[in-house]
C-alpha cells in the first residue's frame, strides 16, 4: 500500500526568517512547499487509482459478472448487532461540567455604529440630541473567503541597438498561462490527506467557500 510523505509546513519562526532575509528566501521557502504539494499530488493520484480498481473489483458478484455465486461470500449478511448497553446518564453536557461561552472582545476588528434615530417612547426625532452612552453586542464570525487573482505581466521590450526582443522574468513557480498559488495547492492537499476527504468533495469544498471557478 501507498504511503503518503508528510507534508511539512513552515513554522511561524520559519517564515519570520525568511521575512528577514528577503524576498528571494520567501519565495524558496514557497517553492520548497509547492515541491511538497506536487509530490502529495502525485501519490493521491496514484492511490486513487489504486483505490478505484480495488472497489471496481470488490463490487463484482455473481449477479453483475461471471463470477460463481460462492464467491459472494458475506456480502449479504446482517449487520451485527452492538452489545454495548445504553448509557444511563442524559444526554447533553454532564452536572458539574464547566460551560464553555464566547467572551466579548476588546479589540474587535470592525464596529458598526447603529444610531438612535427616534426617541421610543413619544417618537421624537433624536438626531441633534447628544450621545450619553452605548449598549454593545458582539458578534464572532468567519470573513468571507474568496480566490484573489494575481496577473503577472512581463514586460516585453525590443531592444533599440540590435533589434532582439526580451521579455521581463516571471516569479519562481508561474509557469503556466493559468494556474493555482502555492496556498490552494497546499489545501488541497491539506484536506485528502490530513482529513481523508475524498478528491472530489475537496473540490466542492473550494467551489462553495472561496468562489472556486471551475
Amino acid at each position: 500500500m501507498l504511503h503518503l510523505m508528510n507534508l511539512r509546513m513552515p513554522t511561524d519562526q520559519d517564515i519570520h526568517i525568511a521575512f528577514e532575509k528577503g524576498e528571494a528566501t520567501v519565495r524558496d521557502l514557497f517553492r520548497e512547499v509547492a515541491v511538497q504539494v506536487e509530490e502529495l499530488a502525485r501519490q493521491l493520484a496514484t492511490q486513487g487509482e489504486a483505490l478505484q480498481a480495488l472497489q471496481a473489483r470488490l463490487a463484482k458478484t455473481s449477479r453483475n459478472s461471471g463470477k460463481p455465486p460462492s464467491s459472494d461470500g458475506y456480502s449479504k449478511a446482517q449487520r451485527t448487532q452492538s452489545l454495548r448497553q445504553s448509557g444511563k446518564k442524559p444526554n447533553g453536557g454532564q452536572p458539574g461540567h464547566e460551560g464553555h461561552t464566547l467572551h466579548a472582545s476588546a479589540h474587535p476588528e470592525r464596529t458598526d455604529m447603529h444610531a438612535a434615530v427616534t426617541c421610543a417612547h413619544c417618537q421624537a426625532p433624536l438626531a441633534d440630541t447628544e450621545v450619553t452612552g452605548y449598549e454593545e453586542r458582539q458578534v464572532f464570525d468567519i470573513p468571507a473567503m474568496r480566490i484573489a487573482v494575481t496577473a503577472h505581466r512581463a514586460e516585453v521590450k525590443i531592444c533599440p541597438h540590435c533589434g532582439g526582443k526580451t521579455t521581463g522574468a516571471f516569479p519562481a513557480g508561474v509557469t503556466q498561462a493559468v494556474q493555482y498559488g502555492p496556498t490552494v495547492k497546499t489545501w488541497a492537499a491539506y484536506f485528502p490527506n490530513q482529513h481523508h476527504i475524498p478528491v472530489e468533495r475537496t473540490a466542492q469544498i473550494f467551489e462553495d467557500l472561496v468562489a472556486v471557478n471551475k
